[in-house]
């Protein structure tokens, strides 16, 4: 008998020293669509990094900036990945959430249009391909999103009205129907996220008329804008399942940086896409991935200067993002 209880003793504190390994804590994640702009959150999953980090990710996909916001503002989601312009927005209208980890450093859209409207634009100014849009339907995945928020910009600099002199068609983030949207000539022109774009340009549809994603244009490049956000209680009240978070972040987007791995995983997760169209919508979305998931005052004060949020409330970006969660800065 006394050697039993040594062993069940021995048993229970094996099972003992394993149980902290092996307990992990949800955290509640709302993502923008399919976009391939996620690409650390697509490697994270299937690289198993949350379990890594002794977290179970339970990942939403909504339609729109707008619903992700609201889910971290009403506290249903832990996380959101979603763009600082709805982070200043808020912040304007007195309402509150962070940015700890920057996803990408430029605009998610590039402006593309029917073969048709491409070969009668290409080789115009900035200015004449802008207002080449006038009178055109331009497909977005939301109303209010990042997409029509920058079609938006270029419109006003250029003298165009917007609604009014473009009519937005919002069609969803789903990368096949902006496709099916072009072949029906549904659309003159989109401004989705990848892989839509490349997708559209792979069946011979249509072409980039306007690149934001290039970063030519120096008011679009160096931003804090696809961030990965919480809610400032959060912060306060789970510290270190924020900073836990954004180090799986941290991980994946090295990994996803790296084409040798990062290319194979985001074939996998876009099955729908052949290894070229693949090969094409990495190039493309690798150039706007922040390298290291650190923010800027710079960077985020270019993106209140062009989205001039309404709302009253002085916006102070120190109180909108901060690094002290990544883990360079522990």
């Amino acid at each position: 008998m006394v050697k039993l209880r040594g062993v069940v003793a021995a048993v229970f504190g094996l099972v003992s020293m394993f149980t902290p390994a092996l307990a992990q804590e949800t955290v509640r994640i709302t993502n923008i669509g399919h976009g391939y702009y996620a690409g650390a959150l697509y490697v994270a999953i299937r690289e198993k990094l949350f379990e890594k980090y002794g977290l179970k990710p339970e990942v939403t996909y909504v339609k729109g900036g707008s619903l992700a916001l609201q889910s971290v503002l009403g506290r249903e989601a832990d996380f959101g990945i979603l763009t600082y312009e709805h982070v200043i927005t808020a912040a304007a209208q007195g309402r509150n959430v962070l940015s700890v980890f920057n996803v990408t450093t430029r605009p998610l859209n590039n402006v593309i249009v029917s073969k048709a409207l491409y070969e009668a634009a290409k080789d115009k100014s900035l200015e004449d391909r802008v207002r080449a849009l006038k009178g055109k339907r331009v497909g977005t995945p939301s109303a209010g999103g990042s997409g029509e928020k920058m079609l938006g910009v270029l419109a006003k600099r250029y003298g165009l009205n917007l609604p009014g002199d473009i009519e937005m068609v919002y069609l969803g983030t789903d990368a096949g129907t902006y496709v099916g949207a072009m072949r029906s000539r549904l659309i003159d022109a989109a401004m989705p996220f990848e892989p839509a774009g490349v997708m559209v340009e792979e069946r011979g549809l249509g072409s980039t008329l306007i690149s934001l994603m290039d970063g030519r244009m120096e008011e679009f490049r160096d931003l804090v804008f696809m961030t990965v956000v919480t809610h400032p209680d959060m912060a306060r009240d789970k510290p270190d399942i924020v900073r836990k978070t954004v180090a799986v972040f941290e991980e994946a987007q090295k990994i996803l940086l790296d084409p040798a791995r990062g290319k194979r995983i985001m074939g996998e997760e876009f099955r729908e896409m052949d290894v070229a169209a693949n090969d094409h919508a990495y190039e493309v979305v690798r150039q706007i991935w922040s390298p290291d998931g650190r923010m800027s005052i710079e960077g985020a004060k270019k993106v209140v200067d062009f989205i001039k949020p309404a709302g009253g409330r002085a916006i102070d970006p120190t109180k909108t993002f901060t690094n002290d969660f990544l883990p360079a800065t522990r």
